[in-house]
């Protein structure tokens, strides 16, 4: 009989938030740290968590104003209060070595904090994302943010007909909250699509200069059908960091490891089995 494998919810107090994060397998196994994208959160990579526990201690972090975690009472949600928050988090944790993996926001996050403390990251896992984005991605997240209601009547008003149903669920269930009058809202901070509605989100960094820095074994993972990561873009990500490969995974557009989770499973563990 297959045993499941499920995870633990803990919360750390770092820069006065309340950090949630979910921890997955022995914690005396290698660990590995993933950070969710701009509207995602811990559960975000369930299906690659599950599989992994055997041979990793996965702590998925819910970052400031998404899932469990505190919002910023202050509004900030910029690259460097991420970083703060991750540079907190491994000080709380005891944490001096580790795989960092990052999907969108979180991969952006993941190449500041890997460029600052190089000796922290054993290796460095980027999912669809780069220093630099193709501009219709950026517009159809903002309509999707612009557009979005602040209250469903069910999940089937949310669907991607990239995702399993279970996936799909999973992601609803845990990026939504049931409301007082009984509909369905977000549970990620009002302010950060606030931010992207009015136009006031910060600017971002050039991080061509920080990934050249980056000297550990690093993958770039890349959907097929993306619109946010184009592939001249990923291409020179290989050239210009030191020990760079890519991977393409079919059947995925931006959220890779939601949209075809066995694939973006085969390509990461690949790397990681052949970077030991």
């Amino acid at each position: 009989m297959t045993v499941r494998v499920t995870y633990v919810d803990k919360t750390v107090v770092v820069n006065g938030l309340k950090l949630h994060y979910l921890g997955w397998g022995d914690p005396s196994s290698p660990t590995l740290i993933a950070l969710h994208g701009l509207r995602g959160h811990g559960h975000s990579w369930d299906s690659f968590s599950e599989p992994m526990s055997g041979a990793y201690h996965i702590l998925a972090l819910d970052q400031r104003g998404r899932g469990d975690s505190d919002w910023a009472p202050d509004g900030q949600y910029t690259s460097e209060a991420y970083v703060k928050d991750l540079e907190g988090f491994c000080e709380a944790l005891q944490l001096r070595n580790f795989i960092l993996m990052g999907h969108s926001m979180g991969g952006r996050n993941s190449m500041v904090f890997t460029a600052r403390h190089p000796s922290m990251v054993n290796r460095l896992i980027i999912v669809d994302i780069g220093p630099e984005g193709d501009p219709q991605g950026t517009a159809r997240i903002k309509r999707e943010i612009v557009a979005a209601q602040e209250e469903y009547t069910s999940f089937e008003e949310l669907g991607n007909p990239l995702l399993s149903p279970e996936v799909l669920r999973r992601r609803l269930t845990y990026q939504t909250k049931t409301l007082p009058n009984g509909k369905i809202g977000w549970c990620y901070d009002v302010e950060i699509r606030r931010q992207w509605r009015e136009d006031r989100r910060p600017p971002q960094e050039d991080l061509w200069p920080a990934i050249a820095k980056i000297p550990c074994p690093t993958l770039i993972v890349r959907g097929i059908e993306t619109d946010v990561l184009p592939l001249q873009v990923a291409q020179r990500m290989v050239q210009v960091m030191p020990k760079a490969q890519l991977a393409h995974v079919e059947r995925a557009a931006h959220m890779v490891m939601e949209e075809n989770p066995g694939g973006f499973l085969r390509v990461v563990r690949d790397f990681l089995e052949s970077t030991v």
